[in-house]
């Protein structure tokens, strides 16, 4: 009986010591899987569940991400390199390609969403509503056609549909230029929705004529006929400064002799697109090196054609290569102007204003401000300017009645100043240049 006793004992102290070992066991064994997940790669939270997923705000990003990481993807800023969120997906061995692209998606689309910059990828949408009834860009009172000329109405109108890139136009009847005399012809503007506009013109068949003027190869125009004195006397004060905007068309300037009238700066045609081709203005170089020599505010303007991404691509790879390291002191003015053709351009009014947002982007990430040079009709009727840049206004009238913001005015284009010989544009900036 005591063998059998003792025999029990120590199974009984066997048993326990193994429910000891294996209990101590258990839990060093929850430590270290404890550590193992501390001291490993940090994850994205639902990682398998983000996958086809698209983020549409600030908030649900947020939300998606896993709150013990450092990294808030949805604070980086956009255009500056950010260790945290830039190394944070590509250091993660664990996420596969197509989780990586979604995240990448929701910083883009956080990004964009806060107001701070617009992607590539968003202009020239095709998914655009159209509410909006076409437009007359170019509409004169009355159209003049040489006897037995053809008449082509698109020679003598422009243009445009919010959304439509290729506007119906029709007319009311033809025109006969067999003889001299008056007519009328009313045109309608239909696009895709259903929306229509029409005008009506006056028709004059003149009998053909062959004058015509050229200003020739080198440059010049008429003289102008507003003295900078006058101007002066009428538009200059304590509170802004006055200028003018000069290209090869005034010809060789002496900008001694500017400065000396009173000229506090010029701004300078840079060059621009024409015809599918970047060029530079033949005396930018002599016009920006001597007006800097006299002692001239300096700024420069591009004659803009773009329709396209491409296009607003090369030219502002093309101004930048050009400008180099200029240092100016005005915004870069963007003049798109061949409104009288803008139906031959096949675009529409929301992708001049993208040629416009993408160009004062690549001009931003030069180190460069952008502005808007337009005239009162076109700032009313084709630019939306939703991202608030400067406008160069454009309105030959001795007091304008465009009720926008505008930080300058071009108030004549027949000015007349000492040191330039042809007719040139005046300009009233709002503000004193130091």
């Amino acid at each position: 009986m005591k063998d059998f006793l003792i025999g029990l004992i120590v199974i009984v102290a066997f048993i326990g010591v193994a429910l000891l070992v294996t209990t101590i066991a258990m839990h060093s064994g929850d430590s270290a899987s404890t550590v193992e997940q501390n001291d490993g790669p940090v994850e994205i939270a639902n990682a398998d569940k983000i996958e086809g997923a698209t983020f549409e705000s600030t908030e649900e990003l947020t939300e998606t991400a896993n709150p013990n990481e450092n990294v808030d993807l949805s604070v980086a800023p956009i255009g500056e390199d950010s260790d945290a969120s830039a190394g944070d997906a590509s250091s993660n061995d664990d996420l596969d390609d197509d989780s990586e692209k979604i995240i990448n998606n929701a910083e883009s689309s956080t990004k964009t969403a806060s107001g701070l910059g617009t992607s590539n990828g968003n202009y020239f949408s095709n998914n655009h509503e159209d509410n909006l009834a076409p437009v007359f860009l170019i509409k004169p009172g009355t159209i003049y056609v040489g006897k037995g000329s053809a008449f082509d109405i698109h020679s003598y109108i422009g243009y445009a549909d919010d959304v439509d890139r290729d506007v119906n136009i029709s007319l009311d009847k033809e025109i006969d230029t067999s003889e001299t005399g008056s007519d009328s012809v009313t045109v309608t503007l239909t696009d895709d929705a259903g929306h229509s506009t029409n005008a009506t013109f006056n028709v004059n068949i003149v009998e053909s004529s062959s004058s015509g003027s050229s200003t020739g190869d080198g440059g010049g125009s008429a003289p102008g006929t507003v003295s900078f004195d006058s101007f002066a006397e009428n538009y200059g004060g304590d509170d802004v400064s006055l200028g003018i905007d000069v290209s090869r068309w005034q010809g060789n300037i002496d900008f001694d002799k500017v400065k000396a009238a009173g000229c506090e700066f010029v701004i300078i045609r840079l060059g621009g697109l024409d015809d599918g081709e970047n060029y530079t203005d033949r005396v930018y170089a002599q016009n920006i090196q001597n007006a800097k020599a006299a002692g001239l505010k300096i700024g420069i303007y591009w004659h803009a054609e773009e329709s396209n991404a491409e296009e607003v691509k090369k030219s502002a790879d093309y101004l930048k290569s050009v400008l180099g390291n200029e240092k100016l002191d005005f915004p870069i003015a963007y003049d798109w102007e061949d409104f009288a053709n803008f139906q031959t351009y096949g675009m529409n009014l929301y992708d001049i204003n993208d040629c416009f947002n993408m160009f004062a982007d690549e001009m931003k990430s030069a180190g460069y401000d952008t502005c808007l040079y337009s005239s009162k009709n076109f700032l009313e009727t084709v630019w939306t300017n939703e991202n608030g840049y400067k406008v160069w206004l454009a309105n030959y009238t001795s007091k304008t009645s465009y009720a926008g913001p505008y930080f300058m005015w071009q108030q004549t284009s027949s000015g007349k100043i000492d040191g330039i010989a042809s007719a040139v544009d005046f300009n009233i900036y709002y503000g004193k240049l130091n």
